[in-house]
């Protein structure tokens, strides 16, 4: 909770530490690789230079690929282009405080998305970051980080590009979206204890008018706008606070999260107004969590872990308004008014170790009430013919989900290891008594691997085996996904310290496959876009110590 509302569902990406040298010192890496079924090429880089009180890196990333043939030798339209520059410069302030900025410059170019009715044209953002860290290291409080940050994102996507046949309208949605945030945080030591402190503050705002232009039909001629963003905004303050307590075979862990969530629209749009009274609303939400971890005997640690988490709808689950942006061409209509999401949960977690052996398993069960999902709504008429009509995101009063993730991971001998993995998610519409949507099936995974020459030769085996999904709700239009089953193969050569390769092949048998969130080509009768079918990849990299 001390980065958000949820629980297991939030990736907190981490810098590279800044590191300064007495005297100058450069540092750098760069990769190549290349996939054969789409004719991928990826390029990512950085070069590092610094002093005793300096810090200055460099990075950069080019990507480009085509479409890709499925395990039926089906095309499916893929083109994309993406890049990126940036350069963080890192200062140290006194012998206990160092200054981090950043800036990163991302852009993507003529990005096919098979499922949607346009294409993306143009995505040009800024990624801005300031760090500070003081490292206090006084008899309680060791440490203080404060961070402040801003993402801007101009957006374009169009179906000029696309092959419609026959072709009725021509249209484009420019979207503008701006986030501002920061937060600050505080880190307690006592003797047998840590205590983590602090508030962050999340701004979110978007804007974007598409115009549909009719060139065929009853209304050729004739230009329509729709304000699918309405300029909503969300602003978001959080206090948080992480209690670690720690004995030799006991630790506590205790986390609470009090947040302020206010929202609402600048320029509503009729058609959505006409559905809601009021697009305003005001939350608070309160979340805690209390977690034990045991270690009774020197091979075996169990966890059990309560908590209670509170989160308000996200922009496009509020303010949407008939814009297809999820797994399909359905187009979406948001709720100003839906409900804070609880989900009360349960996790169990226990885990076996040995020299050679780490088995580990993670049980959980929750009760949600007032589930954010979406269903569909007959009397809404989309914009699009193409779309096979709206969903409106709702509350479901109650909902259920319930799973396991269990991993075995040994030693065979001095150089080969396997590792095998099974996951698997329940989820239940308590409401109208059928599955939740959007839950992937059973997942097995075998992974053999081996370390030769003292690790210079790393080959690998990866096995994954999917059941076949047949738990899809009807009331948000899902299909059954079959089973399919998968092999990989690489080898990893160490060729020199700095310098590495490696060479494989994914989907070895050519399988014909889809997984049970990938899109869906819209349409009266969706039609699935499988996955791509074998693929040979070669990757260099380059590291300059």
């Amino acid at each position: 909770l001390r980065y958000g509302s949820a629980f297991g569902a939030t990736i907190n990406y981490v810098s590279t530490p800044v590191v300064f040298s007495d005297k100058m010192k450069t540092t750098g890496r760069l990769t190549s690789s290349y996939e054969s079924n789409g004719g991928i090429l990826r390029n990512e880089g950085t070069l590092a230079f610094s002093r005793k009180r300096v810090n200055l890196s460099v990075y950069g990333s080019y990507s480009q690929g085509g479409d890709y043939k499925d395990g039926e030798g089906n095309v499916v339209p893929a083109d994309f282009m993406r890049a990126s520059v940036g350069a963080v410069a890192g200062f140290r302030l006194t012998d206990k405080q160092t200054l981090e900025l950043s800036a990163t410059r991302n852009l993507a170019r003529d990005t096919d998305f098979p499922s949607l009715p346009m294409d993306l044209t143009s995505d040009d953002t800024w990624l801005l970051n300031a760090r500070h860290s003081a490292n206090l290291n006084r008899v309680m409080l060791k440490s203080w980080k404060t961070s402040a940050y801003a993402t801007l994102v101009d957006h374009l996507m169009d179906n000029l590009s696309k092959v419609i046949n026959p072709r009725t309208m021509n249209a484009m949605t420019p979207a503008k979206t701006k986030t501002y945030g920061g937060r600050t945080e505080g880190h307690w030591h006592f003797s047998e204890s840590k205590l983590y402190a602090g508030l962050d503050a999340k701004y979110d705002f978007a804007e974007g008018i598409r115009e549909r232009e009719f060139i065929a039909g009853p209304n050729a001629g004739k230009t329509f706008y729709d304000n699918v963003w309405q300029k909503g905004n969300i602003m978001k303050t959080a206090l948080f606070t992480e209690y670690q307590y720690h004995l030799k075979q006991v630790s506590l862990i205790a986390s609470g999260r009090l947040e302020s969530n206010q929202s609402g629209i600048d320029d509503a749009a009729p058609e959505f107004v006409k559905n809601y009274d009021k697009t305003e609303t005001s939350q608070i939400n309160p979340s805690f969590s209390l977690g034990v971890t045991l270690k009774p005997a020197k091979f075996f640690s169990a966890g059990l872990w309560f908590g209670r988490a509170q989160r308000s709808g996200s922009m496009t689950e509020r303010f949407i308004n008939y814009l297809p942006v999820g797994q399909d061409a359905w187009e979406l209509l948001g709720n100003p008014l839906i409900k804070a999401e609880v989900n009360n949960e349960a996790d169990l977690n226990l885990i076996f170790t040995t020299e050679k052996t780490q088995i580990n398993a993670d049980l959980f069960v929750a009760v949600i009430r007032d589930y954010i999902s979406s269903s569909i709504d007959t009397s809404l008429t989309p914009k699009f013919p193409t779309s096979p009509g709206v969903r409106q995101f709702i509350n479901i009063d109650k909902a259920f989900k319930a799973g396991f993730e269990i991993s075995w991971i040994q030693s065979l001998g001095s150089f080969l290891q396997h590792r095998m993995s099974m996951a698997y998610t329940y989820g239940q519409n308590s409401v109208l008594d059928e599955p939740l949507p959007e839950i992937s099936p059973l997942d097995l995974r075998y992974v053999l691997s081996a370390s030769l020459l003292n690790d210079r030769l790393s080959p690998q085996l990866s096995l994954r085996y999917v059941l076949k999904q047949e738990r899809i709700s009807t009331d948000y239009g899902e299909t059954v996904t079959p089973e399919f089953a998968l092999i990989d193969l690489s080898l990893r050569v160490q060729i020199t310290g700095g310098i590495s390769a490696t060479a494989g092949v994914q989907n070895l048998l050519d399988e014909a496959y889809y997984e049970h969130l990938n899109r869906t080509i819209g349409g009266t009768t969706p039609v699935e876009i499988f996955a791509p079918g074998r693929s040979i990849f070669v990757s260099l990299s380059l590291s300059l110590k």
